[in-house]
């Protein structure tokens, strides 16, 4: 079976009726009464940073021109065996952004896509991410499920609520 989660800075909802999606889902972790200020979106540097500092690993599904992407995010070592323990993969991530096809290291990113994911691992992973990007929207394919990851949350609290 394939899944996704899907990840984007919280102060985007504010845009196209997404706080109104986001009041209405079915299951919200985390939400605050209104959407945090506008600030910079992250960048492919920051989220690759955070993946490194999570200790998590993926397949690439994007390319940084002039590099090698399993030099930013390296491939799972042992599948099987992470697959067992519920392991730091984050199966096949994208980066979408608003108009760029070639990435840069400095170029913003508007939604982090992970297909096929352990859960634990885009907790991990956001957590890291979220000490630099703010507050971070975690919802999964069906839309039926979101939770807020922010700056002062840990993992042992945010576990607890973690659907996925």
């Amino acid at each position: 079976m394939s899944w996704s989660l899907l990840v984007s800075p919280l102060h985007t909802l504010a845009h196209n009726a997404g706080w109104d999606w986001a009041a209405g889902v079915a299951f919200a972790y985390g939400l605050p009464d209104q959407p945090p200020p506008a600030r910079e979106l992250p960048t492919v540097r920051q989220i690759l940073s955070a993946f490194r500092q999570a200790n998590c690993h993926g397949v690439a599904w994007f390319r940084i021109s002039g590099r090698n992407p399993s030099m930013d995010l390296p491939p799972c070592p042992d599948p099987p065996k992470c697959a067992e323990v519920d392991g730091l993969d984050l199966g096949e991530v994208s980066l979408q952004t608003d108009d760029e096809d070639d990435l840069q290291l400095d170029t913003r990113v508007t939604t982090i896509v992970f297909r096929k994911p352990s859960g634990r691992a885009v907790l991990a992973a956001m957590l890291a991410l979220a000490s630099q990007a703010g507050p971070l929207l975690v919802f999964d394919d069906t839309a039926d499920k979101l939770i807020v990851v922010s700056t002062d949350d840990d993992e042992s609290r945010m576990a607890e609520h973690w659907p996925w």
